[in-house]
């Protein structure tokens, strides 16, 4: 038996585990066959769960951001905007300024005041940018920077909201694809404006199928995108669409369908996108991105349900180039956050970024053959600079030996029930590419290309 002392990730003991005299399983990487190319590991801004309106003293924003971006490996935003920023009461001004009360924004915040009765023409006294431009201001602004000075790219996906069963004070509008498009021109041209960007794709509404005006019609969707790529042209911008968003994965391809079958809709759509809140056939979402020759992803599964399994399944059956399982101030444990200390990650997080703090926007995966299924489930990936990942789901503990590695220095690391852990020595992949490792229990683990 060989003891290995482990190093966690802030540099101290984190366990240490006993190598097992267990059958030794092999996997076989193979790069000439190609799946999926990542886009991001997404997140939704949310800073702080307080109101915005608010007082934020004391906050952790900083260190959020971060560790977000330098430990989780987020590389890939989406905030939100919703329907009620249509509104001449600019409700949440009001809030701000002590004119009115959180429970009234809360009663108006998805319902519509028309800003004219023509769609064609932009009131922009009708709109209030609020929300939006705190969210812009708080995060992503600081984001952007740490990216812009690595030579990086920050994926900004920007999503439209409008949970109209909230609405005690007022009606809605944008089920109208003309009104709608105006809407979603406004806010880009706004944020070319006020900021020298747009998004990179606009997220065509959030979970359709909790929306009465959208489930009723979900071919709305693709009219919608119709009306908005025409608008969005005629002003130098470019269209790109995520769709349909579906709360439930079983509706994805239904939603899809019933968007498609509206002439010019696809053409535009660059992610067949899903929530895994109820279940579905991921294959036939998977085969149905395929056939149209677009990509999936899954966009939301909160509260801790987004586990490392479910992330495996979805990179390996739902071959997804996006994925989301927490907004950015939920990675981290606030409820038992101390004082002067880091926050922890949350504990699906600290599995996941096995996965997320490696694997690159960009990367490629390729294919990785394992002897014993039962055992070891590994997914490989080639990073833009070259570099190989190979990240194991382990069902228990025990050994593996990697075919086909490229020579080179790796950095092996698990994640497991009592700690993340990091191998102290880096291990060398000499002339045959094979490459030992262990991992001490159930858990994830990691062999990532260090490339100097």
């Amino acid at each position: 038996m060989k003891s290995i002392l482990s190093i966690g990730l802030f540099g101290f003991v984190v366990c240490s585990a006993t190598a097992v005299a267990a059958q030794v399983v092999d996997i076989r990487i193979d790069p000439t066959t190609t799946f999926q190319t990542i886009v991001g590991w997404e997140s939704t801004v949310e800073l702080d769960s307080r109101p915005i309106e608010l007082p934020r003293t004391g906050t952790r924003d900083a260190e959020i951001i971060n560790r977000a971006i330098d430990e989780v490996g987020i590389n890939r935003l989406r905030f939100e905007i919703r329907s009620g920023t249509e509104n001449t009461s600019r409700m949440l001004s009001q809030v701000q300024r002590g004119e009115a009360t959180y429970e009234q924004w809360v009663a108006e915040r998805y319902a519509v005041v028309n800003d004219n009765n023509d769609p064609a023409i932009i009131n922009w006294d009708g709109f209030d940018f609020t929300e939006l431009d705190w969210q812009i201001d708080n995060a992503i602004l600081p984001m952007l920077e740490i990216f812009e000075a690595r030579g990086e790219k920050l994926f900004l996906n920007l999503c439209y909201v409008a949970f109209t069963e909230h609405i005690t004070d007022g009606a809605y509008l944008h089920d109208d694809p003309e009104e709608y498009a105006e809407f979603v021109l406004a806010t880009y041209l706004h944020m070319n404006e006020k900021y020298g960007f747009v998004p990179d794709a606009w997220e065509v509404i959030l979970e359709p199928d909790k929306v009465h005006e959208w489930r009723r019609d979900p071919t709305l969707i693709g009219w919608a995108i119709v009306s908005t790529a025409r608008r969005l042209k005629e002003h130098g911008f470019t269209p790109s669409f995520i769709a349909p968003s579906v709360m439930s994965m079983g509706n994805a391809v239904p939603y899809f369908d019933a968007l498609a079958s509206v002439p010019g809709a696809v053409q535009h759509v660059r992610e067949l996108s899903y929530h895994r809140y109820r279940n579905g056939d991921l294959r036939a979402v998977e085969a149905r991105a395929r056939q149209v020759g677009i990509n999936a992803s899954m966009l939301e599964l909160w509260f801790g349900r987004a586990t490392y399994e479910v992330l495996y399944d979805d990179l390996k059956r739902g071959n997804n180039v996006a994925w989301q399982g927490r907004v950015l101030a939920g990675l981290f444990d606030f409820n038992n956050a101390r004082d002067g200390e880091p926050l922890k990650l949350q504990e699906d997080v600290r599995y996941n970024r096995q996965y997320t703090a490696y694997v690159k926007a960009g990367a490629v995966r390729i294919e990785a053959q394992t002897s014993d299924s039962g055992v070891f489930d590994p997914l490989a990936f080639i990073n833009p600079n070259g570099g190989q990942i190979v990240v194991i789901k382990a069902r228990q503990r025990g050994n593996v030996t990697i075919h086909g590695l490229p020579e080179g220095s790796y950095e092996i690391s698990y994640a497991v029930e009592n700690g993340s852990s990091v191998i102290p020595n880096l291990a060398t992949v000499q002339t045959g590419g094979i490459l030992q490792a262990s991992i001490p229990s159930r858990g994830v683990l990691t062999i990532a290309a260090v490339i100097q």
